[in-house]
């Protein structure tokens, strides 16, 4: 039987914070799977300074606060990967916005950094910087290779609208002073590409990115994609660039998995006082000689008023694709990956109870799922991290503020050899019921009468969105 292990990895010390910590991310050291870092809204509770990220040096069973990124106390979003010899990676979108466009709105500064000693407390180094047009959510990825480090950073860059779709790229990314590339995927000409831009990288050679590319719609409820993978087989040393997939129809570059989809992007409190609009995931089977296989998982309209995932595979490097192995009706945030034995783990959130657009009530629910097959998604297992209320807190909170993303535009699963580690948000209450595979809280908080207490151990804080660290021992 497999052993669960789900942490809350708010320290003690922070036991009075009530932030919205959602947008949650994960890594583990590949060298030393006992150091792990993890991300996710979290502002330095110093007020001012870095922004902090979450450490772990015993396998992700305590944590504290590290504040090592450059950004003015939190970031816009962050994501982070190690390397090799234990330089860890991050793409983040720093604050405080220097640069406005005409009408006055903040553009954002694309950030890639690396530390080599995340113990040491040293704020991180700046590798790449991009404004121009602005970028939007930065996603990281590295692999140790021969030595260096090969790392890939996905983002939607608005400086190349609207074929936004964007890899930036080293292959010497433990040089001194990395050369970094970037390029274009979206070899298509279309409306623009949604924000999730997602690459994963094989230690062959094969790197693979997935996004959404905008093929119609103008207003947020008519937007229509095609999901389109890309894939390269050298590390895109050489050009051009993610070209070795095309789709037979057109004859260009990028498979187009799922045709003109209903993906509405609704910025309001949508599913469960949660936004929609670009989720999206992919992940490649790490082992020797088995880099043809990949999955991707993605939410669209099927209904009405629904948000539901699929999930689909491929076993001859992203030429052809399955129909769908899971599907899930009103839920979002899918993460899946492939540990060392081939074993396949997918994690989402879904929405429980009746669902009303822009409603949520008592009986609505975020179920946190974790869910594994070994016959390539004929058959699943299905474990229930945490099934928590989903309409406190409130959002907008007392100061009358909508804070979007609610929980997360994405939460994150890896594997390190046997063992799957991830993170996702949710309500904070200490209750055992809610956290069916069982839960640790660092904080001060009576698990008995559900309550959260300040770091005096006596006075009642309020509920609020916290990271919740987890472990999986298959």
């Amino acid at each position: 039987m497999p052993t669960f292990t789900v942490v809350n990895i708010i320290p003690r010390s922070l036991s009075g914070e009530t932030n919205q910590d959602s947008e949650p991310n994960l890594a583990v050291n590949p060298l030393n799977p006992l150091q792990i870092v993890a991300s996710a809204f979290t502002p330095n509770p110093a007020g001012s300074g870095d922004a902090p990220i979450y450490l772990s040096t015993d396998g992700g069973n305590t944590w504290l606060l590290q504040a090592i990124v450059p950004s003015d106390k939190m970031t816009a979003d962050i994501t982070i990967r190690f390397g090799g010899n234990g330089n860890l990676y991050a793409g983040t979108l720093r604050t405080p916005f220097t640069v406005f466009d005409s009408q006055g709105n903040p553009i954002p500064t694309l950030n890639i950094l690396r530390t080599g000693n995340v113990l040491s407390g040293a704020a991180m180094d700046v590798l790449v910087t991009r404004t121009g047009a602005g970028v939007d959510q930065p996603y990281i990825q590295a692999a140790s290779v021969g030595g260096s480090d090969v790392v890939f950073c996905g983002n939607n860059d608005f400086n190349q609208s609207p074929q936004s779709a964007n890899m930036d790229f080293s292959t010497d990314g433990a040089n001194p002073v990395p050369p970094f590339k970037t390029t274009v995927v979206d070899v298509r000409a279309g409306a623009g590409d949604a924000p999730s831009i997602r690459p994963v990288i094989h230690e062959d050679g094969t790197v693979y990115g997935a996004f959404l590319s905008r093929i119609s719609g103008t207003s947020d409820v008519t937007l229509r994609y095609n999901v389109v993978v890309v894939r390269d087989d050298n590390f895109a040393k050489t050009g051009p660039a993610f070209a070795a997939l095309t789709d037979p129809g057109d004859g260009l570059a990028g498979k187009i998995v799922a045709q003109n989809r209903l993906i509405p992007f609704l910025s309001e409190p949508y599913l469960g006082q949660e936004r929609i609009g670009s989720t999206l995931t992919i992940t490649v089977d790490p082992r020797a000689g088995q880099s043809g296989t990949v999955y991707v998982a993605w939410a669209d309209r099927v209904g009405a008023n629904d948000y539901t995932i699929h999930l689909v595979r491929s076993s001859d490097q992203g030429r052809t694709w399955s129909g769908d192995l899971l599907t899930i009706t009103n839920a979002t945030n899918p993460a899946v990956a492939i540990n060392g034995d081939g074993l396949v783990a997918f994690v989402y959130q879904q929405l429980t109870g009746t669902f009303k657009p822009q409603k949520v009530s008592a009986a609505n629910r975020w179920e946190t799922h974790f869910r594994t097959s070994g016959d390539n998604g004929a058959t699943w297992t299905d474990q229930i991290l945490a099934t928590t209320p989903a309409n406190q807190p409130p959002n907008p909170g007392p100061d009358g503020n909508v804070f979007l993303p609610y929980l997360g535009d994405y939460l994150h699963l890896m594997a390190v050899g046997q063992n799957f580690y991830g993170i996702f948000s949710a309500n904070n209450t200490p209750n055992p019921a809610n956290f069916p595979a069982g839960v640790t809280f660092q904080r001060n908080c009576d698990k008995t009468k559900h309550v959260l207490f300040d770091v005096d151990g006596k006075t009642p804080v309020d509920i609020s969105i916290d990271p919740f660290f987890f472990k999986v021992t298959p």
